[in-house]
């Protein structure tokens, strides 16, 4: 790692990624999502999309040989490795009833609860 140090993700309580870490959210031919949008991360969680985007969690990782300090460990990992992380053990979703690998809300559910949460972060903060 090197001597920068990165801030993790932005907070949601919808977020389901380690909130110590930066994660590595991967784009789709070269789009990345918009900051503040709940995403998909390298490492198989949910996290918000910061404001600084990083690369492509694929791009330019390979090979490299002082990353920034803070990035989380597990999608550096499977960035470099390029492979797909092993799902978690499927869940009922308490919202919509669907089953999903992301525990309590499934992906689609935690990102319209986000939605909803995201424009009044701030007023919960207060």
């Amino acid at each position: 790692m090197s001597d920068t140090k990165i801030t993790p993700n932005p907070y949601s309580p919808y977020a389901n990624a380690d909130p110590e870490w930066r994660h590595l959210i991967p784009s789709l031919f070269g789009i990345v999502p918009e900051p503040g949008v709940l995403c998909l991360t390298a490492c198989d969680r949910m996290a918000v999309a910061p404001e600084e985007a990083l690369k492509d969690a694929t791009d330019g990782l390979v090979g490299v040989e002082s990353l920034p300090d803070g990035l989380c460990p597990s999608c550096v990992a499977m960035a470099k490795a390029g492979e797909v992380p092993v799902p978690a053990r499927s869940q009922e979703c308490r919202e919509c009833g669907e089953f999903g690998t992301q525990g309590e809300w499934c992906a689609l559910c935690r990102q319209d609860l986000h939605d909803e949460w995201w424009p009044t972060r701030e007023a919960a903060k207060a």
